[in-house]
């Protein structure tokens, strides 16, 4: 199993960061997108490692065009000689319509047709063919030679390879039919990647190869009992967070939790965020998350849990975790693992 890390911290900090990941033994830096652009700080990863995997872990697909995200992923594929992911991931629609001014519609199909879409911009700069995307969505049908980069740029290691990130078993299909890896949520549980998750996957790839499964869990960390009970508090906060969209109450449901996702929507809407917390009972918080007292015994559970079901791990701290506590982590995973 390969191990990640997420890297969100600001641009200055990026260069010795991923450095530092590369040098721990990580196998791939990834980047979200929340206050910040999740590309720009792949740049600066680029230009200071050597063998780091670099992707976007998600980069909101609908609130960009198929255009700039197939300039973007060129370039940083190009720069980093063949290390980068493009990850991509819905958001959702108030976001996407409020926060982004940009349409929502039949995400699943719309996400199809953006990734192909990118696809074909790509085959039209590498083959240096015409451009003929006609899709539901989206359409590219023009691209003259001033804005066709060199398909030299990516010679020997070609286009970024697109992951998906999805809940949903009819956007899991989506990603099984046309991704090249599939970017599974923080809350997802055990249960939910075994029986639903991948049997979409299968079901999308129908015929083809499963797209590789990337899942980062959760795990609450610290050097003694104080920290670990500030990291479960934010562990939990970020549970009732998620908890609270409708479209993961399937993933409460996988561990018997169902009900209390109406509940903690209601909470959101009040903004009573306090609240939120306070409703998610500690059982959910074990379920989706693994408390760390020993770095082998926590590696141990991780691997119980999600060793047979993904071929990337990487670890959520909704808080300020230890790097070097997460490395041991990491290491230890890798070592049991073989």
């Amino acid at each position: 199993m390969l191990v990640d890390t997420t890297l969100t911290c600001p641009l200055g900090e990026m260069p010795a960061r991923a450095a530092a990941a590369e040098e721990s033994g990580y196998d791939g830096v990834w980047t979200f997108e929340g206050a910040h652009d999740p590309f720009l700080p792949l740049l600066l990863a680029a230009e200071h490692t050597e063998t780091l995997t670099l992707g976007t872990s998600i980069a909101v697909a609908f609130g960009r065009n198929p255009l700039l995200l197939a300039t973007m992923g060129w370039d940083l594929q190009a720069y980093s000689r063949g290390r980068f992911v493009l990850g991509l991931g819905t958001q959702i629609r108030p976001h996407i319509e409020r926060r982004y001014s940009m349409p929502w519609s039949r995400p699943a199909d719309r996400m199809r047709d953006l990734v192909t879409a990118v696809r074909a911009i790509w085959d039209s700069w590498l083959t240096g063919g015409r451009l003929d995307h006609r899709g539901e969505f989206y359409t590219q049908t023009l691209m003259p030679p001033l804005f066709r980069p060199e398909a030299g740029d990516v010679d020997g290691f070609g286009p970024p390879p697109v992951w998906l990130a999805g809940v949903g078993p009819r956007m899991t299909q989506v990603a099984g039919e046309v991704a090249d890896g599939f970017l599974s949520h923080p809350l997802a549980t055990p249960e939910f990647l075994r029986d639903t998750t991948l049997v979409a996957l299968d079901d999308g790839a129908a015929g083809r190869s499963r797209p590789a499964v990337h899942h980062s869990a959760m795990v609450i960390v610290g050097r003694d009992d104080t920290e670990r009970s500030a990291a479960r508090a934010a562990v939990r906060a970020q549970i009732g967070f998620y908890g609270s969209t409708p479209a993961y109450r399937r993933v409460l449901d996988s561990v018997g939790f169902g009900d209390l996702q109406p509940q903690l929507r209601e909470l959101t809407r009040d903004g009573d965020w306090r609240a939120v917390a306070r409703l998610v009972p500690d059982d959910l918080v074990d379920a989706v998350a693994v408390t760390v007292d020993d770095s082998a015994d926590g590696a141990a559970e991780i691997l119980r849990r999600y060793g047979s079901s993904v071929d990337r791990l990487g670890f959520n701290t909704p808080y300020r975790a230890d790097p070097e506590l997460l490395a041991d982590l990491a290491r230890e995973v890798r070592r049991i693992d073989g």
